[in-house]
């Protein structure tokens, strides 16, 4: 098993693309992240020296739609954000764990604010 450490956090590789430009990384059962080295998509730079990823996307796992409004607040409180539909809870494409059926999608974190939602 491939394993990364991003941001302090020894996280899981789930996959790498097939042209090796991003990374999904399973940092706890709730928290997914994709992360780039080259940001070949033009994603919101942040990047994390532990990885050594240029910038990165943060997938929040729920367990039910009621959570939707504590993580929205906290990832406002942040500094993330939702571009278009990422904030409406989806099935869960990236967060593969049956205790969170849904998933939001968070863009603008910074590695720090992520280690703080692994902790919560």
């Amino acid at each position: 098993m491939n394993r990364i450490n991003f941001a302090g956090i020894e996280g899981e590789v789930k996959s790498v693309s097939p042209h090796g430009n991003y990374t999904v990384v399973k940092l706890s059962d709730r928290i997914t992240i994709v992360g780039t080295f080259s940001n070949r998509f033009h994603w919101e730079e942040s990047p994390d020296s532990d990885s050594g990823f240029k910038s990165f996307i943060t997938y929040i796992g729920l367990k039910s739609y009621s959570e939707y409004q504590h993580f929205a607040d906290w990832v406002a409180l942040n500094n993330g954000y939702f571009e278009g539909d990422d904030g409406t809870p989806r099935e869960a494409k990236r967060v593969k764990h049956p205790s969170f059926p849904l998933e939001i999608k968070v863009r603008g974190l910074i590695a720090e604010s992520v280690f703080e939602l692994v902790q919560m």
